[in-house]
């Protein structure tokens, strides 16, 4: 079996899992990683027994034995090794979202089209089996057309103020609705025409941390659907899940509701009660399962077998510009019109 060439970008929290799939997949080889902290690097180099290791990633993406690189940088850092790859033919998967400007995104899409490489965002709910299957009834019309969704993805305070250290240079909107954007608009079958948005700055500016608490936007798609996004990252670090999610979808026929505060499983000890989530990572028997898995296998699948991947970078692209557009929206306090 031909094993594919691989190596990451970025090795912290994402990057490390990338690392981690491909060393295990099995028709790939994680040959490089890359981080600016070279310690971090060396150590996630360790982990998986990869030989070379990089500070600069240009080096990696100048090694002959890779074929494919994940970018898993954080998101306002994107764009320069996105185009340095696909430049140098190498096929990319980059992690959500592709970029948070949208002259960027431009940008590595023509860079995408001039080159042979792939292109992939590495939206990965998408592999979720109950949001895949929400795709397939409302593809099946058992809800009759899809006109309506909100979505609330929100995370307790300690994503912003000690997980990452680059918040301010982001949003909740950035960092959390962009998921639920991309699948909104997969299940909407459409896209985005107008956006209104408004923001709260309290809780974290209050704690040197430039960014807005929590974000609602309104969106207007052309097929007439709306939707509303919500986002905050200031909830109490005593909720029992770092993240509180859900998406409803709402049809002529009937609706969708989408649950993902816990995942078929509650814990209760003497210290705390949770309720893991598992169905994006969780090892079983040495190997990390689930739709980040499947997503990654996917990408690699699209390069041996020269197939489109499922989310493309256009697809990244008009995600990005909502998030934009939600932005602008906050900052000039008005609707704001979207451009192709």
């Amino acid at each position: 079996m031909r094993k594919l060439g691989m190596g990451v970008i970025g090795v912290g929290i994402m990057g490390d899992y990338h690392a981690r799939v491909y060393s295990e997949l099995r028709n790939t080889k994680l040959i490089a990683v890359a981080d600016l902290i070279e310690k971090r690097a060396r150590k996630v180099a360790q982990k998986y027994g990869v030989k070379k290791v990089y500070t600069d990633y240009r080096k990696l993406i100048e090694d002959s034995e890779i074929e494919g690189v994940s970018v898993a940088t954080p998101d306002f850092t994107h764009y320069k090794p996105v185009i340095a790859c696909l430049e140098a033919g190498k096929h990319v998967l980059v992690e959500k979202p592709l970029t948070t400007d949208l002259k960027e995104a431009d940008k590595i899409i023509e860079a995408a089209k001039k080159s042979e490489a792939k292109l992939m965002v590495n939206y990965s709910h998408r592999w979720l089996p109950a949001y895949f299957q929400a795709h397939q009834v409302i593809e099946e019309g058992q809800i009759g057309e899809a006109v309506m969704s909100y979505a609330r993805k929100n995370d307790t305070i300690y994503v912003p103020t000690r997980m990452l250290g680059w918040a301010e240079k982001s949003s909740s909107a950035m960092f959390l609705s962009a998921h639920d954007i991309d699948l909104v608009r997969w299940y909407l079958k459409s896209e985005a025409e107008e956006v209104y948005a408004n923001a709260v700055f309290k809780v974290l500016k209050n704690r040197g941390i430039d960014t807005p608490d929590c974000i609602q936007a309104q969106v207007k798609f052309k097929s007439g659907a709306i939707a509303t996004f919500e986002s905050a990252w200031i909830y109490p670090n005593t909720f029992p899940t770092m993240t509180d999610s859900f998406i409803e979808v709402v049809g002529t026929k009937g609706v969708i509701h989408l649950e993902r505060k816990k995942e078929q499983i509650e814990i209760a000890t003497e210290k705390a009660f949770q309720t893991p989530r598992n169905l994006l990572t969780f090892p079983i028997l040495g190997k990390l399962q689930g739709a980040f898995s499947l997503s990654l296998s996917h990408f690699v699948d699209c390069i041996l077998e020269d197939k489109k991947p499922y989310v493309s970078g256009e697809d990244g692209r008009e995600v990005t510009k909502i998030l934009c557009s939600i932005h602008k929206s906050i900052k000039e306090g008005k609707p704001v019109k979207l451009l192709n």
